[in-house]
């Protein structure tokens, strides 16, 4: 109503509470998801409203990608003007994704154009291949990691149709680990 969906209070980010009703507005499913959705708040499953990331990692990722030029940091992307949807899909002290697939949907479902996916396995599953191609169908792309191992075993999202895989590699040429 005034603008804002997070502030800082000085101690914390907080989301509005004039923008909470406790009401699902868009019909997706999920309430008062203002700023993304936690698929794993906790190790039950719970799920909440505020994606809070516990690793950090896919926030330096999304950090970096999103850099704005001219910052005078000295940090930059090729986006611009990028906004953000943060999905978090683990739980605090764990580094595994649990929903991941579950967050790819309700990314593209929510508009998202590019779905970063810091995270892979080895298993293949086909329910997680039409989860692909439904956001793909959305016209989301689906970029994911390729893995940090240098091995030629295929990583999930990576390896699946319609996922753009991305890898560091050395000057050398060889893939990173």
């Amino acid at each position: 109503s005034n603008g804002y969906t997070i502030y800082y209070n000085g101690n914390n980010w907080v989301m509005d509470p004039e923008d909470l009703n406790g009401i699902d507005d868009d019909g997706n499913g999920k309430i008062d998801d203002l700023i993304g959705w936690d698929f794993m708040l906790n190790s039950t499953g719970t799920e909440a409203n505020n994606p809070f990331e516990n690793s950090g990692h896919g926030t330096t990722v999304s950090g970096i990608a999103s850099a704005r030029t001219n910052n005078t940091i000295g940090v930059s992307s090729l986006a611009w003007n990028l906004k953000l949807l943060p999905v978090s899909c683990s739980f605090p002290g764990s580094s595994s994704i649990y929903k991941g697939y579950d967050g790819i949907i309700y990314a593209a479902e929510n508009g998202a154009d590019i779905i970063n996916c810091s995270w892979g396995g080895t298993a293949f599953s086909m329910a997680n291949q039409e989860a692909i191609n439904y956001a793909y169908s959305l016209g989301s792309i689906i970029v994911a990691s390729a893995g940090n191992n240098n091995n030629t075993i295929p990583v999930y999202p990576a390896a699946y149709q319609n996922v753009i895989a991305v890898a560091a590699l050395q000057n050398s040429g060889v893939k990173s680990s």
